[in-house]
């Protein structure tokens, strides 16, 4: 039987606290002492900022 590199409790446990990390966020930024970055501005970026911008045209078929 070889061991897996892997263990398969040790994926759930990393995975768990990457959760609560991503939901609660780290515990400098829970007690609020957390600085953004020189220069930033507020803007948040999401899902729908790296979607591409839509074509008014068609694009035309090579001949």
């Amino acid at each position: 039987m070889t061991k897996s590199f892997f263990d398969h409790e040790t994926t759930l446990k990393a995975l768990r606290r990457a959760a609560e990390t991503a939901k609660h966020g780290t515990r400098e930024e829970q007690s609020g002492k957390f600085l953004p970055p020189p220069g930033w501005k507020g803007h948040l970026v999401t899902a729908d900022d790296a979607k591409p911008e839509p074509r008014s045209e068609p694009r035309r078929k090579s001949a």
